[in-house]
């Protein structure tokens, strides 16, 4: 595992849920000690909320993301110009496989040089060389 971890929303969600898995316990707590630096985006913040309102309700939500962002020093990155185009290049090219938060979260971390940490079952679906050149940690529900 890198020492930069950017993480989607599946993998926020599974970590503000009752039954967390032990290797997102893990991760989760090298990023509060500040032995692997965490990246998001603020789309993936709003997704997992909506996971957790649907899963819990509006306040377990709105606490579960305050306390997320209160206790662990994510990077909430920038979505700059070379970020939208890159995203775009891989929407367009993958319009029929990837979100376009996936397709941010990608382009941030072949941007940032960041380890993608993601439940997405549809990235072995991806042809070309992206995936090639991005690294992943996969988790399952």
């Amino acid at each position: 595992m890198g020492n930069k971890a950017y993480l989607d929303a599946g993998v926020l969600t599974l970590f503000l849920a009752k039954n967390c898995p032990q290797k997102i316990k893990d991760l989760m707590a090298k990023i509060k000690a500040g032995s692997v630096e965490g990246h998001v985006l603020a789309p993936v913040l709003t997704e997992a909320f909506a996971h957790i309102c649907t899963l819990d309700g509006i306040d377990d939500a709105k606490v579960s993301i305050n306390s997320l962002l209160r206790e662990h020093p994510l990077h909430v990155g920038e979505q700059d110009t070379s970020l939208v185009v890159s995203a775009g290049v891989l929407k367009c090219q993958h319009r029929d496989t990837l979100s376009y938060i996936d397709c941010l979260s990608i382009a941030y971390c072949l941007n940032n040089k960041c380890t993608f940490h993601t439940t997405e079952k549809k990235l072995k679906k991806i042809p070309g060389n992206t995936l090639q050149r991005l690294q992943v940690a996969k988790y399952s529900f």
